[in-house]
């Protein structure tokens, strides 16, 4: 195990309070309208202090994120992601790995700040504000970049956090074990099996950590 791993995979996967792929009920017309409102953002980037990407661990496409720097609507990166999925495979933070990606994709590397210690998305946003605060990073208005599916939870996770900023979202493709997702997975997402069940993960994640505020309604 790398010296930057403080625990192993498995006990990662412990910590997680509702599985990826948790079983999917019955779904009716009106509860996929809601999971589907809930879950789901319409993209709208806009002029930023800053660009706050989340960590993932997945395959995703960072080209889409590296454009919105390339076209100047923010001046620095921030990428949230300690430990994760492919840490444990490459022994390196998610967050590295990352910034590397977006640096082949034509970003300068002194324009991209990175986060060691987040392991979930709460902690994304906290560490991030926490960096932004000790460099005096101007934070008012804030686009912010994640995966299609983690759109509602990451936007009401920066309200938590930063409640005074203009948040404006913006989301990218990515992979789930060598399957594409796009933006179509805001409407087909209750025909497949595996979409059904990942989308109704965040869905009950965005409802339990509400619930007790750790992010907002």
């Amino acid at each position: 195990m790398s010296d930057i791993l403080k625990i192993t995979e498995a006990e990662f996967q412990a910590r997680k309070e509702i599985p990826r792929f948790p079983d999917c009920p019955e779904l009716d017309e009106g509860l996929i309208r809601k999971v589907t409102e809930t879950v789901f953002l319409y993209p709208d980037p806009q002029p930023a202090d800053v660009l706050f990407i989340f960590g993932s661990s997945r395959d995703d496409e960072w080209s889409q994120p590296a454009t919105l720097f390339l076209k100047g609507l923010a001046p620095i990166i921030y990428v949230g992601g300690g430990i994760g999925g492919r840490s444990f495979a490459t022994g390196r933070f998610l967050s590295h790995l990352i910034r590397d990606d977006l640096v082949a994709c034509g970003i300068p590397r002194d324009a991209i700040l990175v986060d060691e210690e987040s392991t979930n998305t709460l902690e994304d946003a906290v560490h991030g504000k926490a960096i932004f605060d000790q460099k005096g990073i101007r934070h008012y208005r804030i686009l912010f970049d994640c995966k299609w599916p983690h759109a509602g939870r990451c936007l009401r996770t920066l309200k938590k956090v930063f409640p005074g900023s203009i948040l404006y979202p913006s989301m990218h493709d990515f992979k789930y074990d060598g399957v594409l997702y796009t933006e179509n997975l805001r409407l087909d997402w209750p025909d497949e099996e595996r979409s059904r069940s990942f989308v109704w993960g965040e869905y009950q994640r965005i409802l339990l950590y509400s619930s007790r505020g750790d992010i907002c309604p």
